[in-house]
């Protein structure tokens, strides 16, 4: 291959179209081609060089004129239009985008991200919405099923969540299939045609998102997206990939593709111009869409400068967050450059999932009374190198199995009330540990997939949130309201904080932050606590309650919080 980009080489804001009423700019940064010619209803015009790019300008009035560019052999659409088809990009006047701004409340604590995917979230037969399986779904309110409980969007509000994590929505190839999750990305600069409801609308792509996001703002409910930056579905047809001839991706000595993702090829963020392409991206996510934070799917194949410099969007939105998985991938780049947790001290503002937080909860939960030191570390957020501030804790999420299919499959004996009440003392050990709270969308109503571990492409039924579920368990869901209102107004639970104490009882696990004592019991008997003090019981088996008592009660599988 030939050498990479460098920073001189480009102004990454001068590409793409550039529309007025009276004329029309293109220009594509392609330094390798020899010659290029823009396309327009199959005639081709033919682009001059300037330095690194071709250019061409057109008078006339172009909005909403279809175009992509051929050279060289390569034929491929605008990798900065803000829509295309399938095979050609759209020319759109950037002052009919929605640019209203609603902001939501300062936030006061520290994130509580709920995980849902587009489709599934409104997919289900049970959802009375109109919109189902499109962005607009997350707009629709008054929803309620059996005439009492809350769904959509006014159930989001009602759970008290702070962020809503949407799984991939740009272009992204369905791989034969009528369903697929997203990690199959087509182009990071056009949005999903079937989340759109007026799909032969292009405005339609950029502000039914916009308008998404808006009524979620106004619902207090902030926005992050989670994008595969890692690496794209096909390296023969992928639009960028083609306009910068392979040099998008990493390479092996031998000149082969790197392939650490496992996907296929590595995206090659240490070159200039892919790593401002990225940023470029991002940026028009929050200016365009103002989303809210960036989730990145196998971090690890990234940079660490190039994640850092993410960062850089507090200029326009000080709450911003990056975060990611930070497993240890790849074949090229070199681990001590990789954005893992192995290196969490040299991306400090980036949080990641917690996978020894995981793995421990999991394991003690299901029955390992022998881990409660380590379970103690992961509560306080001390499993090093990762801090407070920077792990997301979870149990839960898209991939593997749900906690309830988990423990259905390898603790069904012990019964679905017990299991349902292990599924909660996990939700309540991931929203009282100190950093950033996760959960899986409808984890809290035990949502299954059938056993399925991997239901990437599985379809609807296997995949919905099933909003009967919401209703059956009822009980529950209350409880996990009850349970971040209390995290979001208690500032103990702020991942600075290191006021924490613990010690063990029996069975019981009791943690000490601040004023806020939580006894967890995740054993088969009821364990009575005393300690020679009184106790303000504020959380018990059966919800929130105000009582004061020197015994505390903590029923088999459960816990209780109770405040001095």
């Amino acid at each position: 291959m030939n050498s990479k980009y460098i920073a001189s080489d480009f102004n990454i804001k001068s590409l793409g179209s550039f529309y007025t009423p009276d004329k029309t700019t293109f220009r594509v940064f392609a330094p390798d081609y020899e010659q290029l010619n823009l396309i327009i209803n199959n005639h081709g015009y033919e682009m001059h060089r300037n330095g690194n790019c071709f250019e061409i300008a057109l008078s006339g009035n172009l909005e909403l004129v279809k175009y992509h560019f051929e050279g060289d052999g390569y034929s491929f659409r605008d990798p900065f239009a803000y829509m295309s088809d399938e095979y050609d990009s759209y020319v759109l006047d950037k002052n009919k985008f929605d640019n209203e701004v609603s902001r939501p409340e300062p936030l006061e604590c520290e994130p509580v991200i709920y995980e849902i995917s587009v489709r599934d979230f409104s997919s289900d037969d049970a959802y009375p919405g109109y919109f189902k399986k499109k962005f607009l779904s997350l707009t629709e309110t008054g929803l309620k099923k059996d005439e009492y409980y809350s769904i959509g969007l006014d159930y989001l509000k009602e759970l008290g969540i702070t962020h809503l994590q949407l799984m991939p929505v740009f272009d992204y190839d369905n791989d034969k299939s009528d369903y697929n999750w997203g990690y199959n990305p087509v182009a990071y600069n056009t949005l999903k045609k079937d989340y759109v409801v007026e799909q032969d609308n292009p405005y339609a792509y950029v502000n039914e998102f916009r308008h998404t996001v808006n009524v979620l703002h106004r619902s207090n409910i902030r926005v992050t997206l989670d994008c595969v930056f890692n690496h794209v579905y096909d390296v023969k047809t992928n639009d960028l990939g083609k306009m910068l001839k392979g040099k998008l991706y990493r390479y092996m000595e031998n000149g082969e593709l790197a392939k650490g993702t496992l996907c296929g090829s590595e995206i090659d963020t240490d070159n200039d111009f892919v790593k401002a392409y990225i940023l470029e991206m991002i940026e028009r996510y929050v200016k365009v869409f103002d989303i809210d934070g960036i989730r990145l799917d196998l971090m690890g194949i990234l940079d660490i400068d190039t994640v850092n410099a993410m960062n850089d969007m507090r200029a326009y939105k000080p709450d911003f967050i990056v975060y990611g998985e930070g497993w240890n991938m790849g074949d090229v780049l070199s681990e001590d450059r990789r954005a893992t947790i192995d290196n969490a001290l040299k991306i400090p503002e980036v949080k990641m999932f917690n996978d020894y937080f995981r793995e421990l909860v999991i394991h003690y939960i299901s029955g390992n009374d022998t881990i409660d030191q380590d379970v103690m570390k992961a509560l306080s957020g001390m499993n090093a190198p990762l801090r407070p501030a920077q792990a997301i804790n979870y149990v839960e999420c898209h991939d593997d199995y749900t906690f309830y299919d988990r423990l259905d499959l390898y603790l069904k004996e012990d019964g679905e009330k017990v299991n349902k009440d292990r599924c909660l003392l996990a939700l309540a050990m991931v929203l009282f540990s100190q950093g950033t709270a996760f959960i899986h969308g409808g984890e809290e109503f035990f949502r299954s997939k059938n056993g399925l571990r991997n239901s990437y492409n599985s379809g609807d039924e296997i995949n919905k949130i099933d909003w009967n579920l919401r209703c059956e368990n009822n009980q529950y869901v209350s409880k996990v309201r009850d349970l971040i209102s209390f995290r979001k107004t208690h500032k103990e639970f702020n991942a600075d904080n290191n006021a924490i104490r613990f010690k063990t009882y029996d069975r019981c696990l009791i943690y000490q932050v601040g004023d806020i004592c939580i006894l967890f019991n995740p054993g088969s008997e009821q364990i009575a606590y005393e300690d020679g003090r009184e106790f303000h019981v504020v959380f018990d088996e059966y919800g929130c309650c105000d009582y004061v008592s020197d015994v505390v009660s903590v029923s088999a599988y459960s816990f209780v919080i109770c405040e001095e």
